[in-house]
């Protein structure tokens, strides 16, 4: 699949599963036929909380032995994707910062799991959201030179762009109707504020906050408040 093909069949999908499986598909073109995708931040935009491997075809047993290990904590590619904008390569990272043994072994462990070379390709969205991509391949003789970095980059962003897009459209609920409270509460929360300062700030307890909070959540489907209060912020139902 040509990136023009990519770019055409990802503004197509239907779901976030077709998405990937056309990406995978052109990735495997460049001989990275192992991916994972990762939200390193919260995304406000979309509702969605900072989570390891939101979609994947690594070894479900290395996935199932990293998070056991708490690897993310680590790991020298997501720490990569933080300090870059740019992809780089595995065999790389020890140039830039040497690698503890810890890490080392992270690493080699992931060899000993099929992932033999890799690329980490860091993606940025709007309001400071970081994503991340390890695009590992199970042929240790790949080729990954500059021009396989530059076509991976780019079906990742668009990868990633057409993710956002997807997801914004099912971030918002159809119909939510906010008490004035519930309004009040949200906008302290979008402008900073933690719930105990909302509540000294409209005179009432934290339980009460708490309580409205609760009903909050129920009504975006959601667990994190600041979450909630963003979405409201896309639906204009309170304003800064």
């Amino acid at each position: 699949m040509q990136i023009e093909d990519f770019i055409i069949a990802s503004l197509q999908a239907t779901s976030v599963d077709e998405l990937f499986a056309l990406y995978k598909l052109a990735m495997g073109k460049l001989g990275l036929d192992r991916i994972v995708f990762s939200l390193m931040t919260n995304h406000l935009a979309i509702g969605r909380e900072a989570g390891h491997g939101i979609v994947s075809n690594y070894p479900d047993d290395w996935m199932a032995y990293y998070m056991g290990k708490n690897y993310f904590d680590i790991d020298p590619v997501r720490s990569g994707i933080f300090a870059s904008t740019l992809p780089f390569l595995w065999d790389d990272m020890e140039e830039h910062r040497p690698l503890t043994k810890e890490q080392q072994l992270l690493m080699h462990e992931g060899r000993e799991a099929g992932l033999l070379r890799g690329i980490g390709i860091p993606l940025r969205a709007a309001r400071g959201a970081i994503a991340g991509i390890g695009a590992a391949s199970s042929d240790a003789q790949i080729d990954l030179d500059p021009e396989t970095l530059a076509k991976a980059h780019l079906l990742s962003t668009q990868f990633y762009a057409a993710f956002l897009g997807m997801e914004e459209k099912n971030a918002a609920p159809e119909d939510v109707q906010l008490s004035e409270r519930e309004r009040e509460i949200l906008q302290w929360v979008a402008r900073g504020k933690t719930r105990t300062e909302t509540a000294v700030i409209l005179g009432i307890s934290p339980h009460t906050v708490n309580i409205h909070a609760a009903n909050i959540l129920k009504k975006f489907g959601t667990g994190n408040i600041t979450v909630a209060a963003f979405r409201a912020l896309n639906l204009h139902l309170i304003q800064l």
